[in-house]
């Protein structure tokens, strides 16, 4: 075969190849970008948080809707079903871990392109709305480009993804004795809503977290840039839309996350200056007659009760149902009449919330406190209002001596058993195993 005919037959075969490439990506489209899963291969797409902004993007594009909702891992436990069956629309949900409102921009303008959206439910988290999604976004598929589309069918992770698919389904057909009803699940699962499904939810779950508690702050520098930037993105994100589509009705939602958010915020001694804003920012939504906002974060007996929780803001399923609960009812909507006492109301939580717990990194006079308590009974550690690593391995050390879990974290249940220790029944180290 001369020089010639070789390049012809290799640049031949690779345009097979990859029209073959093409065509099966097309075809099991596994991040739905042409179209909605086959029925056949529906049980073996994986959606997974790595690829959301691919599939979230394709379920804009290719699920029918009259309402949606656009929020971060926040709103996994939010049920569209329970939205739909109050509103008596088809809800689907837009969730993306670690959304934030720049990327809500991009799922409403598609879905409002191919939907006559009814609702909007749309989450807004006050910790984060300073914040952009930083993760890498394809911007290749938010636009109406045919020729980006090359961008797609010849992407590693698409093929990936359809060999996958591709695999798994002809071998499950191949195999004797399969039954394919068998891995159709009633109800996609999400990668992120498994996650948050299976974890544990209690205040140790919380302490085990990374958050460590606020203290003091020497100046207010942090809140005049939450307040720039928070502005900015309410004014770039959320208004245009209210005043584009005055017919759609936009349910704000303020999530049920944990009072540890606001109780870091009088330790700083910057509450009200954030709670101002918040207050501003709410009444500027406000001002459109399409909007409402229900607020879920002064929801006491949920909120100041740690049980709720992995983290500092991940709430359980059950915050969700009351989410539910409180849009059909009502009962928690924020009105310019009532906005001064629901803030009055989440400012008093959080300065009477006493915290279960204790772990390193904190520091207070609580701290110092236990620290005197395990000095007391001859534990070595300083008295220096600082958790630190010394004290941490004092108190896994007084943990272990009272057959208590060892954790390092002074539990509740740690404490309350070193105050009883110290209070009048003192003993030495040798003799303090029961």
């Amino acid at each position: 075969m001369n020089e010639k005919k070789w390049v012809a037959f290799v640049l031949g075969a690779t345009s097979v190849c990859l029209l073959v490439l093409m065509t099966i990506n097309i075809i099991v489209d596994p991040f739905m970008q042409y179209h909605s899963p086959l029925s056949e291969m529906k049980p073996y797409y994986k959606y997974t948080q790595e690829y959301a902004m691919y599939w979230l993007i394709g379920r804009v594009k290719n699920t029918p809707t009259e309402a949606v909702i656009v929020g971060s891992s926040l709103s996994n436990f939010i049920s569209s079903d329970k939205l739909g069956e109050q509103s008596g629309l088809r809800v689907i949900s837009l969730s993306k871990s670690a959304g934030r409102p720049n990327i809500y921009t991009l799922f409403l303008r598609e879905s409002l392109k191919r939907n006559r959206l009814q609702t909007i439910y749309y989450e807004l988290n006050f910790p984060h709305l300073h914040m952009e999604y930083e993760g890498d976004i394809p911007l290749y598929l938010y636009n109406s480009n045919p020729i980006d589309d090359v961008k797609y069918v010849f992407n590693k992770d698409v093929s990936k993804m359809s060999a996958f698919i591709l695999i798994n389904c002809l071998g499950d057909q191949i195999q004797p004795g399969n039954d394919k009803r068998d891995k159709i699940p009633a109800k996609t699962v999400f990668e992120v809503d498994r996650s948050q499904s299976t974890s544990i939810y209690s205040a140790l779950a919380v302490a085990r977290s990374i958050y460590v508690r606020h203290g003091k702050v020497a100046d207010k520098s942090s809140v005049i840039d939450y307040h720039t930037k928070a502005k900015k993105n309410v004014e770039k994100n959320i208004i245009p839309f209210l005043k584009e589509n005055p017919e759609i009705k936009f349910v704000f939602i303020v999530p049920c996350i944990s009072i540890l958010n606001t109780y870091d915020l009088v330790r700083e001694g910057t509450v009200d200056d954030y709670l101002a804003i918040h207050k501003d920012i709410m009444l500027n939504i406000l001002k459109y007659d399409n909007a409402e906002i229900h607020m879920f974060s002064d929801l006491e007996g949920f909120v100041n009760d740690l049980d709720n929780y992995k983290d500092r803001v991940h709430y359980a399923p059950a915050g969700g149902d009351l989410i539910c609960n409180g849009l059909k009812t009502g009962a928690y909507k924020v009105t310019p009449e009532n906005i001064d006492e629901r803030l009055r109301h989440l400012k008093s939580m959080a300065e009477s919330f006493e915290i279960p717990f204790l772990k390193e990194g904190f520091t207070g006079d609580d701290v110092l406190e236990m620290q005197q308590q395990l000095i007391a009974l001859g534990y070595n550690c300083q008295a220096n209002k600082v958790y630190d690593g010394q004290t941490r391995d004092m108190v896994a050390e007084f943990q272990s001596d009272h057959r208590l879990e060892v954790t390092g974290i002074a539990t509740a249940e740690t404490r309350a058993l070193l105050q009883g220790v110290t209070g009048g029944r003192f003993f030495e180290r040798s003799n303090s195993r029961i």
